[in-house]
């Protein structure tokens, strides 16, 4: 037998989420009593224990291990029955089967974890103790939502899960430059950007929650959030430097980005990107501080149109449509010019996708491309990327909002294509 300490890594990872999503209960429970004394049979070694039986019982020879489970979640499902008949009679009142919920599903991933699913089951467990620690936060969001709330939830469902899948993915049209699957993830991610704005808004209120859209977003798809906030900005005029800050932020966090797929690929290249990358995010957070100065004098806060509809279909396909002529575009240039040039590639392939052309560079082998080339390439792709997003924030923001954008993006831009003269 393997008595290694990688060995019991997966039986440490169980007792491990058995005491994190223990420790939640038993502190929320006293918390709501005001008594250091627990009136719930079911606290923090309750919790880690039957993480452990789940794990321990993996351990069984394979003929009786699935009965011996069976039997374990019978006996867990008796133990919740009993600790929510013991509740009800210690409280006199009707207290909700959360903890007993979660105690079977502690169980099943004290089982995961046995079987080789320990990161999955850390995961989830993870995300368990933040739904039940946000639980006056998810109430307080739950009781504020409208019918049309629920209405723009089922637009974006349909938008996501029902079209995108059924999409061909493949070329088609002129070049067979458009992909009807590419151009609707587009769509897909400006309408789940905007939609996470409007559940942010709600939650943390405009100032906040319209940065924290800016701020995560850029990870995901800075343009995404360039469009998404510029339409947000034009249908809100409350909310135009919140929008502003949120787009800086989203086009702030692509550079660093970017630096860390260098990063891991290509340590020397990142050390050449690594002033222009500074320089930016310096830029950014003073920006970004000045911007967030300025929302906090404005007390925006509360100032949001609550009819405002984050999942505009008209609009959707106006994205659509707007995004497939850029595809188009880009195809018919390398279709013309061709891609032998790698920087005329890089400025082309920016228009669309900055990491996309970053991870191809990053790729190819040294004979093939020196560090210099990589390197301005991607630079010039992030400048024509910024770009882009600088002529999206033109035409869909606000006349009063392009001023922002401009000394928001353009610096960016200069600093990027400066920076292809350092070395």
């Amino acid at each position: 037998m393997d008595m290694s300490l990688y060995s019991w890594m997966p039986t440490i990872a169980a007792l491990g989420i058995g005491l994190l999503i223990g420790m939640e209960r038993e502190y929320r429970q006293r918390k709501q009593d005001d008594n250091t004394r627990p009136t719930e049979p079911a606290g923090i070694r309750t919790f880690a224990l039957v993480a452990l039986i789940g794990n321990l019982l993996t351990w069984l020879p394979d003929a009786i291990r699935p009965w011996f489970l069976l039997l374990g979640f019978a006996a867990i499902v008796i133990l919740a029955i009993l600790a929510y008949t013991f509740s009800n009679r210690t409280r006199k009142a009707d207290i909700g089967i959360t903890s007993e919920t979660v105690l079977l599903i502690t169980y099943v991933l004290g089982i995961l974890t046995g079987i080789g699913y320990v990161l999955p089951a850390t995961i989830i467990a993870i995300l368990i103790f933040a739904l039940l620690s946000y639980k006056k936060l998810l109430h307080r969001f739950s009781h504020s939502l409208s019918p049309v709330d629920l209405r723009q939830a089922l637009q974006f469902l349909i938008v996501s899960l029902v079209i995108f899948p059924i999409l061909p993915d493949q070329g088609l049209g002129p070049f067979q430059a458009l992909n009807p699957r590419h151009v609707w993830l587009m769509v897909v991610l400006i309408s789940g950007i905007g939609f996470a704005a409007y559940v942010a808004i709600k939650i943390f209120g405009q100032r906040i929650g319209l940065g924290l859209t800016g701020l995560m977003g850029g990870f995901i798809s800075s343009t995404a959030v360039t469009l998404s906030m510029s339409r947000l900005a034009h249908k809100n005029s409350a909310t135009r430097d919140s929008c502003a800050l949120a787009i800086l932020l989203a086009c702030g966090v692509m550079f660093p980005r970017i630096w860390f797929f260098t990063l891991m690929f290509k340590p020397e290249v990142a050390l050449q990107l690594a002033i222009p990358v500074l320089v930016i995010v310096l830029y950014t957070l003073l920006l970004g501080w000045m911007l967030w100065q300025k929302t906090a004098r404005a007390d925006q806060h509360g100032q949001f149109d609550p009819e405002f509809n984050p999942l505009s279909l008209l609009m959707a396909l106006g994205v659509a449509a707007f995004f497939a002529l850029i595809m188009l575009l880009v195809h018919a240039a390398r279709y013309y010019f061709g891609d032998s040039g790698i920087l005329m590639l890089g400025a082309i392939s920016g228009l669309t996708d900055v990491d996309a052309i970053t991870l191809t560079l990053l790729q190819m082998p040294a004979e093939a491309v020196s560090q210099h080339t990589i390197t301005t390439a991607i630079l010039i792709a992030a400048a024509s990327n910024t770009l882009v997003k600088l002529g999206m924030g033109m035409i869909f923001a606000p006349t009063a909002m392009r001023s922002r954008l401009l000394i928001g993006l353009l610096p960016m831009i200069a600093i990027s294509l400066g920076g292809i003269w350092l070395f």
